[in-house]
């Protein structure tokens, strides 16, 4: 019940990003077709720019709101009204948060699959330069890297509106990319880097340290997000 709970609350998020993508992906294509009279391709330029900005867009859409129910597809102020029989379920708060986030994380980890699948049919220039391999590494580590933006998503979830959880999801997103591009470590824990021209795609080699990085920063905010949840008041 938990699991269709939550798809009933994501299911128009999902579609919203699949629609988004889906509009960007025909754009890119056309422009992909034209003849190149700058110095960078629309590959590179979509790879490198255009999709950690839909990364970002994905953990704010469908990103928990903690254990508080969700409304379907718009951003809301205060608890929903179900939000205390939801509390008075007889599962743990630990179960009601992985569940949702683990729900989240599976569309987010499908829309990235099936993102990877289509560039590569959009993108002639792709088959040339990259194998097929290197496109399910280049998935793998988006998903990698993009957990921890999903989870600093779920930890706001447990304490802010759904509204101020979606712009804190998108500033705690520029706080980190600051963070990675001025930090004397910033070639092996940048997440942004290993998703654009550090990726499998561009640089034909796997990112280990920043997804390493990303997937150990998502358990920390994940256990984060639980003490949340469990200790605060409804």
């Amino acid at each position: 019940m938990l699991w269709y709970k939550g798809w009933l609350e994501t299911r128009f998020r999902l579609v919203f990003v699949l629609v988004v993508f889906g509009s960007f992906l025909i754009f890119f294509s056309m422009a992909a077709r034209a003849p190149v009279t700058g110095p960078v391709k629309p590959l590179v330029g979509f790879v490198s720019f255009s999709v950690p900005m839909f990364v970002v867009m994905m953990c704010a859409m469908l990103a928990g709101a903690g254990i508080a129910t969700q409304p379907s597809l718009q951003a809301a102020k205060g608890l929903h009204g179900s939000t205390l029989f939801t509390l008075s379920l007889p599962v743990s708060r630990f179960r009601l948060l992985a569940v949702r986030a683990s729900l989240g994380w599976l569309e987010m980890a499908g829309t990235i699959g099936a993102l990877c699948y289509a560039i590569w049919f959009v993108f002639p220039d792709l088959r040339d330069t990259a194998t097929a391999m290197e496109l399910f590494q280049y998935a793998a580590a988006l998903m990698a890297c993009a957990s921890a933006l999903y989870f600093v998503s779920v930890l706001a979830g447990t304490f802010l509106d759904d509204l101020w959880r979606t712009w804190g999801t998108m500033i705690a997103a520029v706080g980190l990319w600051w963070l990675s591009s001025h930090t004397p470590l910033r070639a092996s824990f940048n997440v942004f880097r290993a998703m654009g021209e550090g990726s499998p795609l561009m640089a034909h080699t796997m990112p280990w340290t920043p997804m390493a990085f990303a997937l150990g920063l998502a358990a920390v905010l994940f256990f984060a997000a639980l003490k949340v949840v469990q200790h605060r008041e409804y």
